[in-house]
């Protein structure tokens, strides 16, 4: 019952960052006022969501603990940028880290077995579609080289 309520609140706080006006950069309007102030609660639930885990898990040092999980990482990192944001920290660049919270709704991937199979495997790939863009590029390079020849 957890894990679909966090889903769920994974699933609104989607929504919102899909009506957010992204063009308002500086938030000068009331709906862009009233979307920060819900990303700001959906931010203080799902901290309590990781509170609540590390300390049924424990934070690292345990078998079972909530760093242990590779998954776990991207929850962790999603929700220290979105408390540091919420501080808006005088000496550190906040706004950079808002695009951060595009990652929110890839929290989802793990409460779905087979979508965290399909992301591994595609993580997996890039070893070897990384050699087949490279290879793509040295044929292009080639083509570019005789393109430009004058015969």
């Amino acid at each position: 019952m957890f894990e679909n309520m966090i889903i769920l609140l994974i699933f609104f706080n989607s929504i919102v960052l899909a009506i957010y006006d992204y063009d308002d950069r500086d938030n000068l309007t009331d709906w862009n006022q009233r979307l920060e102030v819900i990303g700001s609660i959906f931010t203080i639930l799902f901290a309590l969501e990781m509170v609540i885990k590390i300390l049924a898990q424990g934070f690292i040092i345990h078998g079972n603990a909530y760093l242990r999980d590779a998954w776990n990482w991207l929850d962790f990192v999603v929700v220290v940028t979105g408390i540091m944001e919420m501080m808006q920290l005088s000496w550190f660049k906040v706004r950079a880290l808002r695009t951060l919270r595009v990652l929110r709704p890839l929290r989802s991937i793990k409460a779905f077995p087979k979508m965290r199979q399909l992301v591994s495997s595609l993580v997996g790939s890039v070893n070897s579609l990384l050699n087949a863009v490279a290879f793509m590029f040295f044929i292009f390079m080639l083509f570019g080289i005789l393109g430009i020849q004058q015969f």
